[in-house]
This record gives C-alpha cells, sequence and structure tokens, in this order.
C-alpha cells in the first residue's frame, strides 16, 4: 500500500517536515575530510586493493563561518575513515548543526553512524537518525514550530534531491504527527510519499 501526500493539498500545515538544505551541510563533510587528509592521495595500490582504510581522523570538529565571520555550520564526529577502494567515508557518532543566516534558526542532524560517497552528493545514516530543530523565535521576530524526522535508517541522495528510508519512520511538526512503515521525500515535486501502515494525527487550528 502506498499514500502520496501533496505539499499543497496540507499546505503550511506539513511542507516544512524535511530540511532538504542540509543534503548541501552533509556534502562539506567529505569535502572538507579531502581537503585536510595528509595521507589521502598518497595512498598505496596495496592499500586500495586490499580494502582497508587510508585514512583516519579522531574527535575531529569543523566550523564553517560565512562572510562575517558567523558560524554556520557545525560537524563533528568521535571517528571517520576513508575507504578509498569504495570511494566513501564513514563515521562514527556524527553531529551536524545548521545555522540559518538570516533567521538564525538552528537544525540539528544526528546519528550512531554515517557514511558518505567521496564527493558528498550521498549521504545514508544509521542508528538512531534524527533530523530535527527546536521550537523557537527566530531572529525576525517570527515563531518555528519544532520538526522532527526520525528512524533508524534515512538517505540522503543530493542529485536526485530526495531522503528516503525503506524503515518505519516518524514525522512530527508542532502539534502534528505521521508515521509510515517507509518513505520517499522529493524535494522538486514537492511531495512526500509514505508507504505500508501509515498514521497520522493532525492537531485542529485556530482560526
Amino acid at each position: 500500500m502506498a499514500s502520496t501526500v501533496d505539499w499543497r493539498r496540507l499546505g503550511l500545515r506539513l511542507q516544512a517536515f524535511l530540511p532538504m538544505l542540509l543534503l548541501g551541510v552533509l556534502a562539506l563533510v567529505t569535502y572538507w575530510l579531502v581537503q585536510n587528509s595528509p595521507i589521502l592521495h598518497e595512498a598505496s595500490p596495496e592499500t586500495r586493493k586490499s580494502g582497508k582504510p587510508d585514512a583516519f581522523f579522531y574527535r575531529f570538529q569543523l566550523v564553517s563561518l560565512d562572510d562575517k565571520g558567523q558560524w554556520q555550520v557545525q560537524i563533528s564526529g568521535d571517528r571517520a575513515l576513508h575507504r578509498e577502494d569504495q570511494k566513501i567515508y564513514e563515521v562514527d557518532q556524527p553531529r551536524m548543526v545548521k545555522q540559518d543566516g538570516v533567521t538564525q534558526v538552528k537544525t540539528l542532524i544526528s546519528a550512531q553512524r554515517a557514511r558518505a560517497s567521496d564527493d558528498g552528493m550521498q549521504v545514508e545514516l544509521f542508528g538512531q537518525a534524527v533530523i530535527e530543530r527546536k521550537a523557537q523565535v527566530d531572529a525576525l521576530g517570527k515563531s518555528q514550530e519544532a520538526f522532527e524526522v526520525r528512524s533508524e535508517y534515512l538517505m540522503l541522495d543530493d542529485r536526485r534531491q530526495m531522503i528516503q528510508t525503506h524503515l518505519p519512520v516518524t514525522l512530527k511538526k508542532g502539534s502534528d504527527q505521521m508515521s509510515a512503515e517507509r518513505m520517499t521525500a522529493l524535494q522538486l515535486e514537492g511531495q512526500l510519499q509514505l508507504e505500508g501502515r501509515v498514521r497520522g494525527t493532525l492537531a485542529p487550528r485556530r482560526n
């Protein structure tokens, strides 16, 4: 069974469920590791053939600043390694925070593990994967409802502008909540496709 939700039908109540802009943030992880690895490009043919990691990083933290010196992105992890034969990075306990330059609203991404392609175009989050924003009043004085996406697995594909999971997922925005056995979120089409047993609770709104 598949259920397709059109954001236009639900309007502004649900359209901010998924922070797709963070796909670009995740791409910064791999870009930074490539630029800062002292041994990555010196990997021997034996290392590439054996599949052994050719670069390691421990308890790393990256802070990205805008042209005014304000921080935009903070990325940290307990450990990261690169596998040349698979062209991927593996990160333990990834933690990412994105701050909007205008509204100062912060969005967080966390998981037990992450796996990212060398170009950062595809990122997989494993174990207690969460994308969330706390309820807050932004720098423009506008109230922002809390939202959250939670699953044991989330795949973020920048090329296709998609977030997908084949495992149970829960989505919350303010007092609204939806759950499903599988999910595909398509940014370009503006659609959220929920499959399997789909349940939802939409809180009444005051006029």
